[in-house]
């Protein structure tokens, strides 16, 4: 099934000229094959609104002119059309970031208000709203640009049985954080199709000529990737089942794994201010971030480990962290030498009936997950501070949750680590993308690793890798780490409901 992405170079403040282009343009793309139609965020108006005062001339009704003429398209083509606009609310004149779907017949089949807002302007959406809409091919919900950014409201959607997701974006490129691994992680997490379509052109004070819109499946491999420096329509084809649908097998697979006991204390509203004296943390400072990748043998050798802890001491506490060990080559009273003589210490995960996740520190050795608590009634993971560090970690398989990450991070973890035999391509995605909650990850394995932290909430990603035999290295600063900052409208009730 043939769907289009209208990648539009909006022009700011100019909504007459917009939607005649727009028009013109889901109407070249129908005429093309395209039986769905997705356009950018703000299309009609442009984005970079000053103040509720700047953005009052640019808002219409659901009703209003562009409704119209989108209606009138949808009806002559038998297509649904997805547009965005900034909305007016007649009763409470309030504003909203908006996306709207006209099905074939014309009708208004979907209204989105985005929740993570335009703060100078925008009201946010309720985490209460709908957002989806019905099709012959399958449910197909929507999220607005920075509503994708983190992973709880394309969560939400899966779980109202959307197969697909549509986000209309204005995303510009931005340091090493590609927005298109970010949909990708979306879509992997979820088991879902999604269509983001970015937008082109010059805002007031955006460059987005080399924003990228995409089409991702349900694995996370793009079937579709592109920019362009003017208005283009990319095309994509989704795949259908043989009943002619998109398909849900990934997305109950993934929904059937959360375990939802883990995430109970995800609603919590910690006071971010100042962590540190909330959960009487360590004392912010640096942290050497070790992952060692030993031989394709996959056997640690312990004075090849040790040479490569004394080469690299430092001033700062050193975490090292080794891939997974079967329970006959984990030699935890040897670990436990070297880190006494050293002063290091060593987080160690070692395969069996369950996985067992230890800290070793020249103190002794600790236990990162309680086996004999209750989920639902305490949280089985532990945090265990060392250096200047609150440290968690957790199986991969947990991990690939997005609710997990939010929760470690809401107990002020600074550091996940993630211990495995092997970590596929994906898994690292998934690992990279979790630092948007917050915490850094490090991620080590017998096939690579990968250390990973977020500069700021929209800042640059810090990223170290190794896919060779040897040591990744990263200088944790945990005073970066304590700055976090969460999603609050959410629907917490859908994510603890059982499945």
């Amino acid at each position: 099934m043939k769907i289009a992405l209208v990648h539009y170079g909006v022009r700011y403040k100019d909504p007459k000229l917009n939607l005649k282009e727009l028009v013109r343009l889901n109407r070249k793309a129908a005429l093309e094959g395209a039986r769905i139609i997705l356009n950018t965020e703000l299309a009609v108006s442009g984005y970079s609104f000053q103040s509720r005062q700047d953005i009052t001339p640019y808002t219409e009704t659901d009703n209003g002119k562009t409704i119209q003429a989108i209606k009138t398209l949808s009806r002559e083509l038998g297509i649904y059309v997805g547009i965005t606009f900034p909305e007016r609310d007649p009763l409470t004149q309030s504003y909203y970031n908006s996306a709207f779907v006209i099905d074939p017949q014309g009708q208004l089949v979907c209204k989105y208000h985005k929740i993570y807002a335009e703060k100078r302007w925008a009201r946010p959406g309720s985490p209460y709203q709908e957002g989806t809409f019905d099709t012959p091919w399958g449910r197909i919900g929507v999220a607005i640009c920075a509503d994708s950014y983190f992973g709880l409201i394309p969560r939400t959607m899966a779980l109202k049985d959307a197969d697909f997701l549509w986000i209309p974006a204005n995303w510009p490129p931005t340091g090493q954080l590609s927005p298109l691994e970010v949909w990708q992680a979306r879509a992997l997490e979820n088991g879902i199709y999604l269509a983001a379509c970015n937008r082109t052109g010059k805002d007031r004070v955006m460059d987005c000529r080399q924003a990228v819109s995409g089409v991702i499946d349900p694995t996370g491999t793009p079937i579709f990737s592109g920019s362009s420096e003017s208005s283009k329509i990319f095309f994509a084809d989704i795949p259908l089942n043989e009943d002619g649908r998109f398909g849900n097998i990934h997305r109950l697979e993934r929904m059937k794994l959360r375990d939802i006991d883990l995430y109970r204390q995800i609603y919590l509203d910690p006071w971010v201010e100042n962590l540190t004296l909330y959960y009487q943390l360590p004392k912010t400072g640096m942290l050497d971030v070790h992952c060692f990748v030993p031989p394709s043998s996959g056997r640690i050798d312990l004075k090849v480990l040790e040479t490569a802890v004394e080469k690299r001491q430092t001033d700062h506490p050193a975490l090292w962290i080794l891939p997974e060990s079967s329970a006959n080559q984990a030699k935890e009273a040897d670990l436990l030498k070297i880190s006494k003589n050293r002063n290091v210490a060593f987080a160690l995960s070692v395969a069996g009936e369950t996985q067992t996740l230890s800290l070793i520190t020249p103190k002794g050795i600790q236990p990162f997950f309680e086996p004999d608590i209750i989920p639902s009634q305490a949280f089985p993971f532990k945090l265990i501070h060392y250096g200047p560090a609150a440290i968690a970690m957790v199986p991969m398989e947990a991990f690939r949750h997005p609710e997990l990450a939010v929760v470690l991070a809401k107990l002020g973890c600074d550091l996940v680590v993630v211990s495995e035999d092997k970590l596929s391509s994906k898994d690292l995605l998934l690992s990279r993308m979790r630092v948007l909650n917050s915490v850094a990850v490090a991620a080590c394995s017998n096939n690579g690793a990968q250390i990973t932290c977020m500069q700021g909430l929209h800042g640059n990603l810090d990223q170290q890798h190794q896919i060779q035999p040897g040591v990744c290295t990263y200088g944790l600063d945990t005073s970066r780490t304590r700055k976090k900052s969460f999603q609050y409208h959410i629907d917490y009730d859908l994510l603890l409901k059982n499945n």
